[in-house]
């Protein structure tokens, strides 16, 4: 089987999985870029029936949670942060304080690639980031009027449980990295290790059918190289793509301690919500 994303040589490394009790598939590794990938995917309009899976109990509290990575992870990106890791652990008391000296408001354009029900475009606007949703399969219900439509183009896109869900991964990636305007490319997936998980592993998620394309390190890395990006980690499951190269260690540091340092980096934005409610009302009232 020819790799969906490098196109090379996969090798089958499980056999006869069975996806949603009833549908069956074979697995492989690609032997260059390590993506693991399915050889057939013919479920997925069962898979969603529902777009978010009734699983997915951790919705909610995980929006919260990076909206508060995504605010501190922008503003820090923004700054221009000077300052080793070992500095700002000295200084982590007083970063709460001067906020305005470590952190730089971001006033660009972002745009929620997959935002399903618009819940972090909620979040992020609240907190006063300009954020926009992007989702053909689920309909928005938290940021309504608020879709890339609005806009021409955006700054930095955020992706969220997106990746896993990828029948044919380069195609998405051309839409979204191919285009020199975007200077970040923020995203979340579960990366396995240097080796094929055990099928006891819980993101392979064959219940639901919907995770169905995994990827590690060295995949990240390829895909970083191909489009001429810069590429690190927060964790094991919290990505960057950029086309500068930035202060990682010094970020990361930072967006780990996000609901520590969030609050003070909220005070350099003014929020969206009113604002948002009166443009809302001016959509909805007839016009005279």
């Amino acid at each position: 089987m020819k790799c969906k994303l490098c196109g090379n040589q996969s090798k089958l490394v499980y056999s006869e999985l069975i996806y949603m009790a009833k549908f069956k598939a074979n697995m492989f590794q690609c032997e260059t870029c390590e993506l693991l990938q399915l050889d057939k995917v013919y479920w997925l309009e069962n898979a969603y029936a529902e777009s978010i899976a009734v699983t997915d109990t951790g919705l909610v509290a995980r929006n919260i949670d990076l909206s508060k990575k995504v605010l501190v992870l922008l503003s820090s990106i923004n700054s221009n942060l000077i300052f080793p890791v070992f500095i700002l652990r000295f200084l982590k008391m007083f970063i709460k304080f001067f906020a305005s000296v470590f952190f730089k408001s971001y006033e660009r354009e972002i745009l929620d690639y997959g935002g399903g029900y618009g819940l972090l475009v909620r979040l992020l606007r609240d907190s006063g980031l300009k954020a926009y949703w992007s989702d053909p399969y689920t309909e928005n219900k938290f940021s309504k009027g608020f879709g890339s439509e609005t806009k021409g183009h955006f700054d930095a896109v955020v992706s969220f449980e997106v990746l896993e869900h990828l029948e044919n991964p380069i195609s998405q990636f051309d839409i979204l990295l191919k285009n020199e305007n975007i200077s970040f490319l923020i995203f979340s997936t579960e990366l396995y290790g240097e080796r094929v998980p055990d099928l006891s592993w819980w993101y392979f998620s064959f219940a639901t059918g919907q995770h169905i394309t995994f990827y590690n390190k060295k995949t990240l890395s390829f895909i970083a190289k191909k489009y001429g990006l810069y590429y690190f980690s927060i964790s094991s499951s919290f990505h960057v793509f950029t086309r500068q190269k930035v202060n990682s260690k010094s970020i990361k540091f930072l967006v780990e301690r996000s609901d520590y340092f969030a609050p003070a980096v909220s005070r350099l934005y003014q929020s969206l919500t009113w604002s948002d409610h009166h443009l809302m009302m001016e959509s909805i009232t007839p016009k005279k």
